[in-house]
């Protein structure tokens, strides 16, 4: 019986080609890894996205927020629903909000990244407890300063506090950071929702979110607005919401991430096989010498049985 070091010093003889095939294997793999890590991350994080005690109220039919859209005067009706809590001075809970996404060029890296923006009021604070400044202080009402999660911050060293951001051929300026928990709000840049709305020319707000007076007030808030003739909205509760949106883009990035480990794996295996036809090919003679001095058929096979484990291990 032939030894596996036989088998090993072949494929060192062959280094070359081993080298092709086995990075080859292992971008299947680092591939097929890297989108169940993306997948899981992103869920995770959605996951953590959203309080029960909150709903949040789209444009019935709409997927997201970019794709919703409610008027000023029916965000001021709806915030006076009952179900919907209200300060100790009677100012009801509720945040109207408009939702953007850029793509953006880091500064020094000149990689294109994309950045959420939320155009909002000092109340989504109120509304969202969990959500706190960590340094600096909110932007001021009417003006181009922002703050930004600190996700945003780790990834556009011009995100800093005090530094300045450019978009929407404007300039913006980093007043705060913010800490959402790891929830999805940390990667994005949170600003005065007039000024958004001015710079990115739109005229209606894309979604609202309103602190209910108890967690089983949602059925009640449900009701009464989808029913309502005035408005055509759909509401869910926060986590619903974000957790619906994890599962659909996880499973966008599923299906694709197996796409294309499927056709890598297929070029892996056509170079896994060409490399060991051609091991055979151009071995012909030394597996006749092999032959005539008494190994069996059996043993060479097993050879390069062991020379083909050794290539995808």
């Amino acid at each position: 019986m032939l030894w596996g070091a036989y088998s090993l010093r072949n494929l060192w003889a062959r280094r070359v080609t081993t080298a092709f095939t086995v990075v080859g294997m292992g971008l299947v793999v680092f591939v097929f890894l890297a989108v169940l890590m993306l997948a899981h991350g992103l869920e995770r994080t959605l996951g953590k996205t959203g309080d029960p005690a909150n709903a949040i109220l789209l444009r019935k039919g709409a997927l997201s927020e970019i794709d919703s859209s409610i008027s000023r005067d029916h965000a001021k009706i709806i915030a006076l629903q009952s179900g919907i809590k209200q300060t100790l001075e009677g100012r009801p809970v509720a945040v109207s909000e408009i939702g953007l996404q850029l793509t953006l060029r880091k500064a020094k890296e000149r990689s294109l990244a994309s950045l959420s923006l939320r155009g909002t009021s000092h109340d989504a604070f109120a509304v969202r407890p969990k959500v706190r400044l960590a340094q600096g202080r909110l932007w001021e009402p009417g003006t181009t300063e922002i703050v930004v999660g600190a996700q945003v911050a780790k990834q556009f060293p011009e995100a800093g506090l005090h530094r300045v951001l450019s978009f929407g051929n404007r300039a913006w300026t980093v007043v705060g950071l913010f800490d959402a928990d790891g929830s999805g709000f940390d990667s994005e840049v949170w600003g005065d929702a007039e000024q958004f709305m001015a710079t990115f020319h739109r005229t209606a707000f894309s979604s609202m979110t309103v602190r209910l007076t108890r967690p089983d007030a949602l059925v009640q808030v449900k009701e009464q607005l989808e029913r309502d003739p005035r408005f055509s909205l759909s509401v869910k509760r926060e986590p619903d919401y974000y957790e619906g949106k994890a599962e659909s883009l996880a499973k966008m990035i599923r299906v694709t991430g197996l796409f294309l480990t499927a056709v890598f794996s297929i070029g892996a295996i056509m170079g896994a096989t060409m490399t060991m036809s051609a091991a055979v090919a151009q071995r012909t003679t030394e597996i006749g010498t092999l032959r005539t001095l008494g190994f069996t058929r059996l043993a060479i096979l097993q050879t390069f049985l062991i020379e083909s484990m050794a290539l995808g291990a």
